[in-house]
């Protein structure tokens, strides 16, 4: 187990300038992604201000949150690279913008225990450093020609050519140079199937995976 790590923001700055339309589109996604695999019962990792599990909580779904901040008042307190659960407690174990907070040597540690604590899936979303390019076009009765609400077009360049330096938080970030999609990709291969790797539409960088045990 590496060294224990301190809390590193308080619990205000999830209600203080914190959320935004592109958070909310994420949160859009991260509800959505659950609701499609019908789980009964579900742990969130990482818990910020709550939306996601309260959402999910008053749908129907049962759901318990962990996290090692305390002052966040999770249902359980505990480090994500040592779960206090048995295996195979959870039909979905979801981690939404957490991983990148435990340095990459731990990443792996960390996977181990969702494998082991989950039943069969595993929802996780990263962000992703880009510089992106998107057009949305949304014209009457296209819904009916193209069966979709609008067309999206997209274009994103990982940012390769840009270290990032630990200053509290994010100890790596899915783009930079050191952390390309290719070797994200491949860890998580190690221990799941990647079901979908799904870019929120206006929300390009976040990027979320749907994992399944093997």
């Amino acid at each position: 187990m590496s060294k224990k790590f301190r809390i590193q923001v308080p619990k205000t700055h999830y209600f203080k300038g914190y959320d935004s339309l592109k958070r909310f589109i994420s949160y859009f996604y991260q509800i959505d992604l659950v609701r499609r695999l019908q789980p009964k019962k579900v742990l969130e990792v990482g818990i910020g201000n709550r939306i996601t599990a309260d959402y999910l909580k008053q749908s129907g779904i049962k759901i318990d949150t962990c996290d090692f901040d305390k002052n966040l008042e999770p249902d359980y307190v505990a480090d994500i690279r040592k779960l206090p659960f048995k295996d195979s407690s959870y039909d979905i174990i979801m981690a939404y913008e957490i991983l990148e907070h435990i340095p990459w040597k731990d990443v792996n540690k960390t996977l181990n225990e969702f494998y082991r604590v989950s039943k069969k899936y595993v929802l996780i979303s990263i962000p992703y450093r880009i510089i992106s390019f998107e057009f949305i076009l949304k014209v009457p009765l296209i819904g009916r020609i193209l069966r979709k609400p609008f067309i999206n077009l997209f274009l994103g360049i990982p940012r390769f050519f840009t270290k990032i330096k630990f200053s509290g938080e994010h100890y790596w970030e899915m783009g930079r140079r050191n952390y390309s999609p290719r070797k994200i990709r491949r860890t998580f291969r190690k221990h799941f199937r990647i079901l979908k790797e799904v870019r929120p539409i206006l929300a390009p960088d976040y990027r979320f995976f749907i994992l399944e045990k093997k």
